[in-house]
């Protein structure tokens, strides 16, 4: 497995931004966008936008850190105490059907680069408008394929970026960053 450290606090003005911009949005759109915005960053710039961890789910990935974030501030509680802290930053109200999720603060846009702001920028010109089947679709990419069945849900941000499409020497770019990364995390 590919490793990279996430950026909690990245992660989480990395969705407040995307809130900003789309305004209140369901859980699977602002975790597709976001999954996407992580494919222009590692084509693009060689590393991942926020690090979080992405599991292959039924419906497409879902970063594992911002999902506990979500559902601790949908439920008022959560054993991580990270998640419950950084969910002051959202409301979530239970729609007829799902979850919707509203930013209560701005995003602090010195938490994100300029490479960081322009991939989420891109994800969400060629995202926001799609609807639900249209993500999932999209989402169930060669990456998501390969951890469903290596029965991995942890999908590898190599898989991720192989995906996306990115050329072979930027392939071993992000294979060095995951080792310089992974030396930092021991």
């Amino acid at each position: 497995m590919t490793a990279f450290r996430i950026d909690k606090d990245k992660a989480v003005h990395a969705a407040l931004y995307v809130l900003d911009r789309i305004g209140p949005a369901d859980y699977h759109k602002v975790f597709k966008i976001l999954y996407f915005a992580e494919q222009v960053h590692l084509k693009n710039f060689g590393r991942p936008l926020t690090g979080d961890s992405y599991q292959a789910m039924k419906y497409g990935p879902v970063p594992s850190f911002l999902y506990d974030v979500f559902k601790a501030s949908e439920k008022s509680e959560s054993p991580f105490v990270e998640a419950m802290v950084r969910s002051k930053a959202f409301a979530v109200e239970r729609g007829a059907r799902k979850p919707i999720v509203r930013a209560l603060v701005k995003p602090d846009l010195d938490e994100l680069s300029e490479s960081d702001l322009e991939a989420l920028t891109i994800s969400i010109e060629e995202n926001s408008m799609l609807g639900f089947d249209a993500l999932v679709k999209k989402s169930h990419d060669s990456a998501w394929d390969l951890a469903e069945k290596a029965e991995d849900i942890e999908m590898s941000y190599i898989d991720i970026a192989k995906a996306a499409g990115i050329s072979d020497g930027m392939i071993s770019y992000i294979c060095l960053q995951a080792e310089n990364a992974s030396s930092k995390l021991a």
